[in-house]
């Protein structure tokens, strides 16, 4: 018997759940859901003078199951409401999941957009666009029309079971989404689809097809325009290992380019890797009310040891703390904001880190910390030598080990650096690299008391 999932459902289970939640790991100003598995940032968005975010999310239990989609809002970026769910998959065009997508305001409506999935009874799968409004940005209604775009509108080069997590943007008032697609040369492509009212959809281009040597799906794309340059961001699947770079074997890259729009394609210029941690994966862009463009991502990968339910903790997944992005010598940089550095204590080298907080370090040579117990502890820092900032998992008692062939408990990015600024929270570790020329994101379960120390 096919299981019924229902809005009504999964917010009276949040409620009432049937399981206790222990918050041993759980983040203070890293968000996470109230209870259950998340993992996509999904419709992350401006509207009505408050940030929105909503997430992949499954209730039910700490494991990735049929997705909703769960909701939340923030005045600032740091404190966060949790709203009812905004998406179940009820319908027979979304039965097995209400994948990633995006939001975007129209005539102070807010507007979902998200993928349908559906497993056929012979195994096969259809991955379709569908749209969901509301007028109140709590309640959501599904279209009648859904869905907007299935596979069928697609060349016929692609593979049409791949075709997935759109991202909505306006341009000289027409209505586009680039999606994730798959090419049968097996590389990744960004489609690009396009709408006059964001009902009717139609294929426009192939806006970017990827290379042998970039990955073969490229997930949770986004398209936008930022100190004069064109980016796309998204997350390859497979993007070869090349020393410091791509290590995880699911990455997240921000490619500048520019876009022709007479014939609606990308000019790939350069791909850089968002963040050299061991955690970050399908990022997600808005612009705020300030024009300043915020990026927030998940704070996890795919295939990898899941600690909180292993440990039946009734919850896990977390996403990073919300960055501004900018465009400097033709790299994006990101700054983690004020905002959330604000609501931070400032800890110093010997203390115990007891809750969220952040630590400044200058660097003129190596410098090499560890933080934890004796028994379990991450150690950080830069090798002056190598040119390296690092994280170096190798010594928790809880090991985190993903599919990768090679070995991961390491992660490190080569650059030359001066400043380290470091938030811990309880389940990660972000570092920002001379003020956001590089990242490092990497969730740490440390068991122990929590002591900060500089290693001789």
């Amino acid at each position: 018997m096919t299981e019924h999932f229902t809005v009504e459902r999964a917010n009276a289970y949040i409620a009432a759940p049937t399981e206790a939640l222990d918050t041993t790991f759980k983040p203070e100003k890293h968000f996470s859901a109230p209870i259950g598995w998340i993992n996509d940032p999904n419709g992350f968005v401006y509207f009505r003078g408050e940030y929105h975010l909503f997430y992949q999310f499954y209730p039910y239990d700490s494991v990735w199951g049929p997705m909703h989609w769960g909701h939340a809002k923030s005045k600032d970026l740091v404190n966060w409401e949790h709203l009812p769910v905004a998406l179940a998959p009820d319908q027979e065009y979304d039965k097995d999941g209400c994948f990633s997508g995006s939001a975007i305001v129209k005539d102070d409506t807010l507007w979902l957009m998200y993928t349908g999935h559906n497993v056929d009874p012979d195994g096969s799968v259809r991955q379709i666009q569908n749209m969901a409004y509301s007028t109140d940005g709590v309640t959501f209604t599904k279209i009648k029309e859904n869905p907007v775009a299935t596979g069928d509108i697609l060349p016929e080069e692609l593979v049409a079971a791949d075709f997935r997590d759109p991202k909505l943007f306006e341009k000289d008032g027409r209505y586009y989404a680039v999606v994730a697609a798959k090419h049968k040369d097996n590389v990744g492509t960004i489609v690009l689809l396009g709408s006059d009212d964001l009902v009717d959809w139609s294929f426009e281009s192939i806006f970017l097809k990827g290379e042998a040597d970039q990955g073969f799906m490229w997930e949770c794309p986004d398209y936008f325009s930022l100190g004069g340059q064109d980016v796309l961001v998204f997350s390859p699947m497979g993007y070869p290992k090349a020393g410091n770079d791509f290590a995880n074997l699911n990455s997240s890259v921000a490619v500048l380019g520019t876009v022709d729009w007479e014939t609606k394609t990308f000019k790939l210029e350069s791909v850089q890797e968002i963040d050299h941690g061991h955690d970050f994966y399908a990022p997600q862009s808005l612009e705020d009310g300030q024009g300043r463009r915020i990026m927030i991502g998940w704070e996890h990968t795919w295939g990898r040891t899941v600690i909180p339910h292993e440990l039946r903790h009734g919850w896990a997944g977390s996403m990073t703390l919300p960055r501004q992005l900018t465009i400097v010598n033709g790299r994006v940089k990101q700054t983690v904001l004020s905002e959330s550095i604000a609501e931070l204590p400032k800890v110093a080298l010997g203390d115990v880190v007891e809750s969220a907080a952040y630590l400044e370090l200058s660097l003129e040579a190596s410098r090499h910390f560890r933080i934890g117990s004796a028994e379990d502890f991450v150690t950080f820092g830069y090798d002056a030598d190598r040119e390296e900032v690092y994280i170096d998992r190798s010594k928790l008692a809880y090991q985190l080990v993903g599919e990768e062939k090679w070995e991961t408990t390491r992660r490190a990015v080569t650059v030359k650096a001066t400043r380290l600024q470091v938030v811990i929270d309880k389940n990660s570790l972000e570092i920002f690299v001379n003020g956001g020329q590089e990242s490092l994101t990497s969730v740490v379960y440390l068991t122990q008391e929590r002591y900060l120390e500089e290693l001789k």
